[in-house]
């Protein structure tokens, strides 16, 4: 399917390694661990393996509606987002691919699962989705949706990379809309 993320929608979002006063209550709670190299351990959603996204300083932390950290690389994040004021950026809606469970596995999840170290378990509700992303093994439940932030092709038209993510059902309804198949 083609998503693409709502209009207009704003976000809040930190630069890691910046000293802000959110990045410092997220590391006292324990939701951000920094590290002596200069990365950080970000205990986002899908941080279910006991160790969380792995983010550098430079890159950001973008909060979820409900408060939950993630990182954004960040060159990503600034080709993508535009700053409004303050700790505010609007995200630059773009259309991109994306896969659920009930639609057959398209080519590019089957690069994934070839190339990628994704894992399909038939057998769990909770870790139905499983790939190392970000440094870690990240896993989501059977309802989340696979986002392709970029697939690269070939000259002859075969994929050669993709870029990748789970991302929670409730978050997906909330920032996405569905464009087409």
């Amino acid at each position: 399917m083609k998503v693409i993320k709502n209009n207009g929608k704003r976000v809040f979002a930190y630069m890691l390694g910046s000293g802000h006063p959110v990045i410092d209550a997220m590391i006292e709670s324990g939701r951000l661990i920094p590290h002596n190299d200069g990365t950080y351990e970000i205990m986002s959603l899908e941080a279910v393996n006991g160790s969380g996204q792995i983010a550098r300083s430079g890159d950001y932390l973008k909060l979820d509606f409900s408060g939950n950290p993630y990182p954004n690389d960040r060159e990503f994040f600034q080709k993508n987002h535009r700053h409004i004021e303050g700790d505010e950026y609007e995200q630059i809606p773009k259309p991109l691919l994306a896969w659920s469970i009930d639609e057959p596995v398209s080519k590019e999840v089957a690069f994934l699962i070839l190339h990628k170290d994704l894992v399909l378990d038939l057998t769990s509700h909770d870790k139905f989705f499983t790939a190392p992303l970000w440094g870690t093994i990240e896993s989501s439940p059977r309802d989340s949706v696979l986002v392709f932030y970029s697939v690269t092709r070939d000259d002859d038209g075969s994929i050669v990379d993709a870029d990748f993510n789970f991302v929670a059902r409730d978050v997906f309804e909330k920032t996405y809309s569905v464009i087409g198949e």
